[in-house]
């Protein structure tokens, strides 16, 4: 999981940062029995459910969920990667890291990667400023209000409209072509003679991860050309997916104010920007993702969407809108008037219009209500009316932080704002939503209960499969003894929670198979919630443990669990099976007579027997 650094080094860092002494370099611990106890740094609480075990040597927090290893304690507190981690842990240790030889050799060249694009920026930024060649670039940006400052600030460039202007001055400047290639500027010609500029008669936005430097560009094209916006491909350093544009130039006053706006374009950034709205980014001509929200959530407690006010825009801020309150983020979204763009709005009306439109933002599921309402006319026409109850409800069922026991408030709220417009009783909404959590297979949100972490939810919630794979993983990150018996019955890639697969190839992955031994487990873990769902489902194991007979000489309740586990999996399996041998005979006309009997043939040779009297024929094909 961690592979920029080896195991021992891992160890060596965390084995010289007791994480009782971190933490308390943070804030003061108190001394409960044998462990350390404090109000949570992550949420808000009034008594104390944020825990440090020092014979562990981890973190657990029973109200919000987060836990794991030291490592993954200063990335939330410092907003870091895992690798950042381990080196201020190192540093304030006094040792000198040592990477992996692949991983130094990849890290090599995506710095090789770096130093070209670097290049890149400031070729673009010359051109741009060239009297002649950048003439229709800075001609466009004048004309878009852009400012001498603000294109400095986030290091706008042109690409005059030719085919190898690139190409030469790499060629000039001996910068090696496989790097531009590597890095998506240069394109191989059709029959491999050569190499021709990405982007041509474009204004150039450089686009910057968080520590400021480039991984990949857009450009904007000046007149009606198509595409209009062209962005890098895909490379070893540019996803996406996961970037957003203006986060170096807005990280500061995002972290100042702890919130977000998240727009759509460019110069959707840029204008706000220019007027003194700077905590403003833009997504990359991609819808939000979930790796988005995570990005903002290190600097963000708060974000706005400011999409478009037609239908695709309010769908758009409604896809977003459930990612971040899936990752339990404060999420709101503002509507600017007029059909404008923030880019037109801030020009032709300034920033405080602006402001006045970001403070009369909407509250997430009451900009939900509005839109559901709109679209549906819930207020007059029935049928519409059970559609618009029943994407609302879906949507709460889609949102784990509203089962946290701080959150019923705006839950109870909701749930009363529609009795009211539907004239439906609550008791009865109440209801409903119980149903649907106990039959979609798919809720997080186990409403009145304090779920945190994705091992934590009713197992109703979710589905058999769900609960069994819990199970399974629960026992196994607590006696990985047993995890070579485990992948022989239920290897990970049959597993269907991605969380949970996920998991179970990091315990593989693991060199220590000591029961009990979660620091070992956690340590490797960079990603925070896969190290919170290790934590969750340890703790969870060795209560369960606790509740051993002394007199029980057997496999004990892990090993039962384990055992079980196996069992539910299977018959979920021979289920599935089953049914889709009985769909395939309806759909070919006949009845399901003869797929139940080569199930249950299948199903006995599997077993290493047939029942007498059954044809001993080849099943592999039924």
């Amino acid at each position: 999981m961690s592979g920029l650094y080896t195991d021992d080094i891992l160890e060596d860092v965390a084995r010289a940062n007791d994480i009782v002494e971190v933490v308390s370099g943070y804030f003061p611990l108190k001394r409960a029995g044998k462990d350390y106890v404090a109000l949570c740094p992550f949420h808000a609480e009034k008594t104390p459910s944020f825990t440090v075990s020092p014979g562990k040597q981890i973190f657990k927090c029973f109200g919000c969920g987060r836990g794991g290893s030291v490592f993954n304690f200063v990335m939330a507190k410092e907003s870091v990667t895992f690798p950042e981690a381990v080196r201020i842990l190192a540093d304030r240790a006094g040792i000198t890291l040592r990477r992996q030889p692949d991983a130094e050799k990849k890290a090599g060249e995506r710095a090789q990667i770096r130093r070209a694009l670097e290049w890149a920026v400031k070729y673009f930024e010359r051109c741009l400023e060239h009297p002649a060649a950048g003439a229709p670039g800075k001609q466009y940006l004048e004309a878009r209000g852009i400012t001498q400052a603000t294109a400095e600030t986030f290091r706008l460039g042109y690409a005059p409209d030719g085919w190898d202007g690139l190409v030469k001055a790499a060629e000039r400047d001996s910068v090696p072509i496989g790097l531009l290639v590597a890095a998506g500027l240069l394109v191989t010609r059709e029959g491999g003679d050569g190499y021709y500029d990405r982007f041509r008669g474009r204004v150039i936005f450089p686009i910057l991860d968080p520590l400021n430097r480039p991984i990949g560009f857009g450009g904007r094209a000046l007149g009606d050309e198509t595409p209009k916006y062209l962005n890098s491909p895909e490379t070893a350093l540019f996803h996406k997916g996961e970037a957003l544009y203006g986060l170096p130039q807005a990280r500061g006053a995002i972290e100042a104010q702890r919130r977000a706006i998240v727009v759509e374009g460019y110069f959707d950034v840029l204008v706000p920007h220019q007027v003194g709205v700077e905590n403003v980014v833009a997504t990359l001509g991609t819808a939000l993702t979930t790796e988005h929200v995570r990005a903002l959530k290190r600097y963000a407690d708060e974000v706005t969407l400011v999409f478009d006010s037609d239908l695709a825009g309010q769908r758009a801020a409604d896809r977003g809108m459930e990612l971040f309150l899936a990752e339990d983020v404060k999420i709101q979204v503002a509507v600017v008037p007029q059909g404008k763009d923030p880019d037109d709005f801030c020009r032709q009306e300034g920033a405080e219009a602006f402001r006045a439109v970001l403070a009369a933002a909407q509250e997430a599921f009451a900009y939900k209500w509005a839109l559901l309402s709109k679209e549906f006319d819930a207020a007059t026409n029935p049928a519409a009316q059970r559609r618009a109850l029943d994407a609302m409800l879906t949507s709460l069922l889609k949102v784990p932080a509203l089962a946290r026991q701080e959150l019923s408030l705006q839950r109870d709220l909701m749930l009363r704002h529609i009795s009211g417009a539907l004239k439906i009783s609550e008791e009865t909404l109440r209801a409903e939503l119980a149903r649907r959590r106990r039959t979609m297979g798919r809720s997080a949100a186990a409403v009145g209960q304090g779920a945190a972490s994705p091992g934590s939810e009713a197992p109703a919630a979710r589905g058999r499969r769900w609960a069994a794979e819990r199970e399974l993983l629960t026992a196994l990150v607590c006696r990985p003894s047993r995890l070579d018996e485990a992948v022989a019955a239920v290897p990970p890639d049959r597993l269907v929670e991605a969380t949970f697969r996920r998991l179970y190839e990091a315990l593989l992955a693991n060199p220590s198979r000591r029961d009990g031994d979660i620091e070992s487990i956690v340590l490797r873990l960079d990603d925070p919630a896969l190290a919170s769902l290790a934590v969750e489902l340890f703790h969870r194991g060795e209560a369960v443990a606790s509740c051993r007979d002394e007199a029980d000489t057997g496999p004990g309740p892990l090993g039962w669990m384990l055992d079980g586990a196996f069992r539910a999996l299977q018959a979920l399996e021979e289920e599935e099976e089953l049914a889709a041998r009985s769909r395939l005979a309806k759909e070919a006309g006949s009845d399901d007579t003869e797929a139940l009997r080569a199930f249950a043939e299948a199903r006995a040779r599997r077993q290493g027997f047939l029942p007498p009297g059954a044809k001993r024929r080849d099943l592999r094909d039924t």
